[in-house]
C-alpha cells in the first residue's frame, strides 16, 4: 500500500506532526510505502531524510490564528496549492491520502478531484474546529464539507471521537490512540548531553515537577504556576519547569502574573521551546498537567513511557491515557488543591511512586505502542477503501474551488493594495472613483 500523508507543519515540537513522522516511520516497517507532503523544510523533513521516507515540500499556510486577516490568507493558499497538490496527487497516486489535521482543505479537494480515499484525522474536540470556522464558512459550512471530503474520519480519543458523532457520520469514525516509539524516545533521553538540574544550578537530588506544551489557554499553566505556590510551602526541595514556545500573550501574562504572585521566580522556569523534552522528561520526577482539554494527551504518555509518573487533571482525552492509582494520578479538572496533594504524596510515598511508573511503562507499552498504532490506521485505511472516494460532485468541486480561487484573488489585491505607498493608495481610490462615475453618467 501507497499511503500519501499531508502535514499542516513542519515542527516535530507539534504534537500532531511528531505523532504524524512516528505513524510514517512505523507503517514503513509495516511493508507501507508512506510519503509525506510538508509545507516548508524543518525538523519534520530533516527527520523524514534520516528515515529515508520520501517527501515533496508545497509551500501551505496552515490557519494558526483566528484573527480575520489570518483566516483570509487560509483560505487563499488553500487556492493557491489546489493546482500543485492535485498534480502530485496524479503522478504518485497512491492508495489513500492521511490529512493530518481538520484545516487542510486543499488537500481534501485534491483527494476528491483524484478520486482517491481520504482520512481526515482530528486531534482536538471537536467544538474546537467549529469555533474557527463559524465567522467564515459557518460551523454547518465546515460540517459540510468535511462530511462530503471524507472517506473516513478519525478522533485521536474516545472523547474526540464522540464529539464528532454529534455532527458527522458514525460510521465513519473510528476511534485512534495516537502511538509512541518507545524504543527511539528512550535513546533520545538517554543519548541527550541535558542535565537540567546542573542547567538552573539545582542540586542534584532536587525533586523537580515538569510541564509540556504551548503557553496557551487550553494548557493552563497559570494553574501550573498557582500549584507550584502551593506545594513549595511544603516541599522546599520541588521544583518546577515548563517546556514549551510561549504561544498566547494572555496565557503567558496570566502565567508571569501567577509566578510573580506566588514569589515562584526562583523555583518555577519557564524554559520555553526545547529539542531535549524527552531528556527533561525522564530527568524529572513528577509530569503534572494542567490541561482543560487535549485530543489524547501525548506528553503525558511519553513521561510515562520514560518512568515519570503523571498528575494529571483529568479532561478530555488525556483521562483516557491513564488509570487512577494504577498508572498515575488522576484529579478533577480544575482541582488544584488535590493536583498540590497528589504531588507531595508522591514525593513522600517512594512505594507508590515505583508501583505507578512500573505500571505506565507497561500501560504505554501495551496499548500505545507505535507498531500497533500502524496496525489498526491499516484496518482504517481499508476501510476508507471500501468506502471510496469523497462524495462531492465535480460540480460541487468547482464551486468550491471558484470560491476558493475568489478569495485568493482578494487577498492579493489586498496584499498589493498595503504595499502602495499612500499617495498611491489615494490616486487609486480616485481613479476607481471616477471610473464609477462615468458609468452613472
Amino acid at each position: 500500500m501507497k499511503t500519501l500523508h499531508i502535514f499542516h507543519n513542519s515542527d516535530l515540537k507539534n504534537g500532531v506532526d511528531k505523532t504524524t513522522c512516528t505513524l510514517m516511520v512505523a507503517l514503513k516497517k509495516l511493508g507501507v510505502e508512506p510519503i509525506a507532503v510538508v509545507p516548508k523544510s524543518g525538523d519534520v523533513t530533516d527527520y523524514l531524510q534520516s528515515q529515508a521516507i520520501r517527501y515533496w515540500l508545497i509551500p501551505y499556510s496552515c490557519c494558526a490564528s483566528r484573527t480575520e486577516r489570518a483566516q483570509f490568507k487560509f483560505y487563499g493558499d488553500s487556492f493557491a496549492q489546489l493546482d500543485s497538490l492535485i498534480t502530485l496527487i496524479h503522478q504518485e497516486s497512491p492508495d489513500i491520502i492521511h490529512i493530518n489535521t481538520g484545516h487542510l482543505l486543499h488537500a481534501g479537494i485534491a483527494a476528491a478531484r483524484q478520486k482517491v480515499p481520504a482520512i481526515w484525522h482530528i486531534h482536538a474536540p471537536f467544538a474546537e474546529d467549529l469555533c474557527r470556522y463559524e465567522p467564515t464558512v459557518g460551523a454547518g459550512g465546515y460540517i459540510h464539507l468535511l462530511k462530503q471530503l471524507s472517506s473516513q474520519i478519525i478522533g485521536v480519543s474516545a472523547d474526540v471521537s464522540k464529539s464528532l458523532s454529534k455532527y458527522l457520520p458514525p460510521d465513519r469514525i473510528k476511534t485512534l490512540y495516537n502511538g509512541i516509539d518507545t524504543e527511539e524516545l528512550v535513546q533520545s533521553a538517554k543519548s541527550s548531553s541535558t542535565d537540567i538540574r546542573a542547567e538552573l544550578g539545582l542540586s542534584a537530588d532536587a525533586n523537580l515537577v515538569i510541564g509540556v506544551g504551548r503557553v496557551s489557554a487550553q494548557k493552563d499553566f497559570a494553574a501550573f504556576a498557582r500549584i507550584a505556590a502551593k506545594v513549595s510551602k511544603l516541599k522546599p526541595d520541588c521544583y518546577f519547569i515548563i517546556a514549551g514556545p510561549r504561544q498566547e500573550p494572555e496565557a503567558i501574562r496570566l502565567l508571569e502574573d501567577e509566578i510573580a504572585r506566588g514569589q515562584l521566580s526562583n523555583r518555577l522556569f519557564v524554559l520555553g521551546p526545547r529539542d531535549d523534552i524527552a531528556a527533561l522528561a525522564a530527568q524529572s520526577t513528577i509530569f503534572l498537567s494542567t490541561a482543560i482539554f487535549e485530543g489524547q494527551g501525548i506528553a503525558a504518555l511519553e513521561a510515562m513511557a520514560l518512568d515519570t509518573p503523571p498528575v494529571a487533571m483529568a479532561c478530555s482525552g488525556l483521562r483516557e491515557c491513564i488509570v487512577h492509582e494504577h498508572d498515575g494520578i488522576l484529579v478533577d479538572p480544575g482541582d488544584e488543591d488535590s493536583a498540590a496533594i497528589a504531588i507531595v504524596r508522591l514525593l513522600e510515598d517512594s512505594e507508590l511512586a515505583r508501583k505507578l511508573t512500573t505500571n505506565a511503562r507497561i500501560s504505554v507499552a501495551e496499548k500505545f505502542s507505535s507498531r500497533e498504532y500502524a496496525k489498526q490506521f491499516l484496518k482504517i485505511a481499508d476501510a476508507a477503501i471500501a468506502y471510496g472516494p469523497a462524495a462531492m460532485s465535480d460540480q460541487e468541486l468547482d464551486l468550491l474551488s471558484g470560491l476558493l480561487g475568489q478569495i485568493n484573488n482578494a487577498h492579493l489585491r489586498l496584499l498589493n493594495f498595503e504595499q502602495q505607498t499612500l499617495g498611491q493608495r489615494i490616486k487609486r481610490i480616485l481613479w476607481e472613483l471616477r471610473q464609477k462615475l462615468k458609468v452613472r453618467i
